[in-house]
């Protein structure tokens, strides 16, 4: 099960970051700007949610 999951995650991550690199390059300059704030931000905040998870013994 835990095979399955970690493929399906590397999947969905493989999938999400091609679309998110496509709709980068049909974004203007501005909101290339904007999102990368945003994308600062989630990325913090996912590290942090990921440090959490591992104290937590949530993936061994």
């Amino acid at each position: 099960m835990r095979d399955r999951f970690m493929s399906g995650m590397l999947t969905g991550g493989l999938i999400g970051a091609t679309a998110g690199l496509f709709a980068y390059s049909r974004m203007s300059p501005r909101q290339r700007k904007r999102m990368m704030k945003r994308g600062n931000k989630m990325l913090k905040s996912a590290v942090s949610m990921m440090g959490m998870a591992q104290s937590m013994d949530m993936f061994k």
